[in-house]
Order: structure tokens, then sequence, then C-alpha cells
């Protein structure tokens, strides 16, 4: 998979889609109740995403941060950030906060504090 490869564009949605997809298995496979929390996930994530969308623009700016442009669909959004970091700021917390809450379910951490 040289640079040739005529998919190199679709590298960073294949992470993110199989980062995502593990994240909906634990949360269907494990019933961690994800679904249930979805307004404090939301208002979470939008701060993660404010913040961290922030420092992207920043950084990207300052030519400290760039994505490669082989590597991404090229859609640009918010201050020229690819699509592709908006969507990894919602997909990997998304994915922390499941497995968060499977690992609760499985080693009985919440019933131990009641």
């Amino acid at each position: 998979m040289g640079e040739d490869w005529p998919m190199n564009h679709l590298h960073y949605i294949g992470v993110l889609l199989f980062i995502g997809l593990c994240g909906v298995g634990v949360n269907v496979f494990f019933k961690t109740g994800l679904a249930r929390r979805w307004r404090i996930f939301l208002i979470t994530d939008l701060l993660i995403l404010a913040l961290y969308t922030a420092w992207d623009s920043w950084a990207i700016y300052k030519r400290n941060w760039y994505f490669d442009p082989a590597q991404i669909l090229g859609a640009k959004v918010l201050f020229s950030i690819p699509i592709e970091e908006i969507l990894f700021f919602i997909v990997v917390p998304f994915t922390t906060v499941a497995t968060y809450l499977a690992l609760k379910k499985l080693t009985g951490w919440e019933r131990d504090r009641k």
C-alpha cells in the first residue's frame, strides 16, 4: 500500500470506522446503557469538541500540525479542519465512555460503591 494506492484518502475514515464499530459493539454486547445517558455524553462531547477544535485550529494556523492530504477525504469544516478530525472528537470519546461503562459493569465497581 504505497503512495499510489488508490484508497489512501480513506485511511483516517477507516480507522474511525473501526473505532466506532468497536464502541457500538461494546455498548451493545455489554448493555452499558450509554443510550440512556446521551444528554450528559452530548454536553461533555460538545465541550471536548470545542476545546480540541480550537487547539487544532491554532496548531494548523501556526503550522505545528497538519493532515496528510493524501490520507483524508479533503472535506474541511470549522477553521480548515478535516471532517475526519471533527469525527475523531466524537467517535473516540463515545468508544472511551462505552468501554468505561462496560468495565464498570464487568468489574462490579458500581455495585461495590453502593
